[in-house]
């Protein structure tokens, strides 16, 4: 399982850690990492099994007395399936080097309020980005942004029905640039003028953040895209109707 290898190169002495507390790190990455409704014992003991390590003796009863008393560190609903507690959840953050973010950052650049009512996952990029730009972290907050929009449009297809439309022969999604291009001569929506004049904007500038060596975004260059990124953002939550989208 690559992607459990790659998660557990976060924490620190993973191996040197007691089987318990990797019960704990295991719980966080099925929940956090590979976004669970939930998570049952035995998807506990296949991460041991899965690298290669001493189980621990008895995962179920370990999972059933930290979903109890003051100190809990986990919710236990539907009889069998386990949610980490909260605040147990932001120690987790801390100890993999996730930074602990309200869970509604308010900026200038664009409104949070408009990724309510989307997916949580969506939240957060959106949350990375507002942060970044606050902090003046310009790159960073470009970056994001354009993988915000890049979701976005590939989840207005999926909501369409049409993700075969960017997807190359391999089943993988096309680059940005492809799916901005399949976006904009897609019938099936009518896109609305100023949208299809920001997003080449959007992405331009996360393009230079993310590819070029020697660009520097400025405060500058995210004001004036700043009013392309709402439009952007609003016009395809609008087209996906996350309300009526039982993804």
């Amino acid at each position: 399982m690559r992607e459990l290898e790659t998660f557990i190169e976060k924490v620190e002495n993973f191996d040197q850690l007691s089987s318990s507390t990797q019960i704990d790190f295991f719980a966080y990455f099925l929940l956090i990492e590979q976004k669970n409704d939930g998570f049952i014992a035995k998807e506990i003991s296949d991460c041991f099994d899965a690298l290669h390590l001493p189980p621990y003796s008895n995962v179920p009863s370990y999972l059933s007395s930290k979903a109890k008393g003051k100190n809990k560190k986990f919710i236990k609903k539907n009889s069998s399936r386990y949610y980490i507690e909260r605040k147990f959840k932001q120690k987790l953050d801390e100890h993999i080097g996730i930074p602990t973010l309200p869970s509604n950052v308010h900026s200038d650049f664009f409104p949070i309020e408009l990724f309510d009512n989307t997916r949580g996952y969506l939240k957060t990029i959106a949350n990375q980005a507002l942060a970044s730009y606050n902090k003046g972290i310009y790159d960073g907050c470009s970056v994001l942004t354009r993988k915000l929009i890049e979701i976005l449009i590939i989840e207005c297809f999926e909501r369409h029905g049409s993700d075969n439309l960017i997807k190359n022969s391999h089943g993988n999604f096309y680059y940005l640039s492809d799916l901005i291009t399949e976006f904009l001569k897609e019938p099936s929506w009518n896109i609305g003028r100023n949208a299809k004049r920001s997003l080449p904007k959007i992405k331009n500038i996360g393009d230079k953040s993310a590819h070029n060596r020697r660009y520097i975004a400025r405060k500058k260059d995210l004001e004036y895209i700043k009013e392309n990124v709402r439009t952007v953002i609003e016009e395809l939550i609008h087209l996906i109707d996350y309300e009526n989208w039982k993804k």
